[in-house]
């Protein structure tokens, strides 16, 4: 399985064009200066130096958090200038397209505008329609250029106006880094080499279900840790006290423990009390209390599925293994992180990704050592589960 999609050529007139792009700049305040943000802000920085050195008009688009209406906590205009320091200076325009008056003043700013300089507009989410994929939002959008490139692959499991609905409207193209995504990704789901170890952490199951089958499928191994191995427990009818459980996923995951490979820690680190610096003790997972809250993996685990990692020639990485909110706890995701960086880049190719997931490898300096750190949490899990049939990627494909 190979994607081609469709990019845009370098010998491809641009210059005084405004060429809309699509990038994923949603990086909370609490992910500014971590590697989740500087990851989806620095990739964009090819794609948008490179048409302003052929002298476009470039405007972009992005959605910051999930705002329930318009509001100043999730304006865009602070990103414009947060990206100064990466020597991009950007022109912020508050206006509405769904508004014709605004959309007529914003018209003309840019077709004013001059050759090679840049704009950001206002947070996409912020117009009623986006979410929806409203035909009459990507058309208002499409008026503002004559080029559409998406470069927001954490996006693209979205349909979304400004990622599907726009791409039917103008010429579209992928972006670099979303090229990119792609590529690695594709190496998972196209003969992977064998042994290919999942390890799947984080909270909510029923979010990972269909990748889980995939993987499942495909994996000599799925290592199972975090409030993820909860469900599995209780569908075996262990105890697991005071736990955070997914009560809707447990009859899903007596399924899933049919099926060969799946592996749940064997011990975990307990609490009675999540707390900044929380007392821990560790238990079998046949020995939890009534009153023990699962806060990590336990060492015994963490030795077995260490010596399977290192048999590993494929690897993928997504969510921790535990809770990472406080610093006494969060030790098995920051050892496993670890030991992933020590087989990949060479012996085995290994991928990481998820907003939670890359702290740890923040924390642990240890994403160099990953063959590849994908900046989409759910469109990197979706990708995989619907094997790159994403409806911002499809639409991208070359006919």
């Amino acid at each position: 399985m190979k994607t081609t999609l469709r990019t845009l050529s370098s010998t491809h007139k641009v210059k005084g064009m405004p060429i809309l792009a699509r990038v994923d700049w949603n990086v909370p305040d609490a992910a500014m200066h971590g590697l989740e943000g500087s990851l989806k802000l620095e990739r964009s920085i090819p794609l948008i130096k490179q048409l302003v050195k052929r002298g476009a008009i470039v405007i972009l688009l992005t959605h910051f958090g999930r705002p329930k209406k318009k509001d100043r906590i999730h304006s865009t205009q602070p990103l414009a200038k947060r990206m100064q320091q990466y020597g991009l200076e950007i022109t912020f325009h508050p206006e509405s397209v769904s508004k014709p008056e605004e959309l007529k003043r914003l018209t003309k700013r840019l077709r004013d505008a001059k050759q090679g300089t840049i704009h950001l507009l206002e947070n996409v989410r912020f117009e009623k329609g986006e979410e929806k994929n409203a035909i009459p939002l990507a058309k208002a959008w499409a008026t503002l250029g004559y080029f559409f490139i998406n470069d927001a692959f954490a996006s693209c499991h979205r349909a979304h106006a400004s990622v599907a609905g726009i791409a039917k409207q103008l010429p579209s193209y992928a972006g670099p880094s979303l090229v990119e995504e792609v590529a690695y990704l594709e190496r998972l789901i196209s003969k992977p080499s064998s042994p290919f170890i999942g390890v799947i952490g984080g909270k909510k199951l029923s979010t990972k279900i269909p990748v889980m089958k995939t993987l499942l499928a495909q994996c000599d191994a799925v290592l199972v840790g975090g409030a993820m191995a909860t469900p599995f427990l209780a569908a075996k009818k262990m105890q697991i006290g005071k736990s955070y459980l997914e009560k809707a996923s447990i009859t899903e995951a007596g399924k899933l423990l049919k099926k060969p490979g799946l592996l749940l820690p064997i011990d975990v680190m307990v609490t009675d009390k999540l707390v900044s610096n929380p007392v821990l003790r560790r238990v079998m997972v046949d020995a939890i209390g009534k009153q023990d809250i699962i806060v990590d993996v336990g060492p015994s685990t963490l030795a077995a599925w260490s010596k399977i990692v290192g048999t590993a020639k494929t690897i993928l990485w997504n969510g921790p293994l535990g809770w990472t909110e406080s610093e006494a706890c969060g030790n098995g995701s920051r050892f496993m992180a670890r030991v992933i960086a020590l087989r990949t880049k060479g012996r085995a190719f290994g991928v990481a990704g998820g907003g939670d997931t890359l702290p740890i490898l923040a924390q642990t300096k240890t994403a160099k050592w990953f063959d590849f750190v994908s900046t989409g949490g759910g469109a990197m899990l979706e990708f995989l589960s619907l094997k790159g049939k994403l409806p911002g990627i499809t639409i991208l494909r070359s006919r």
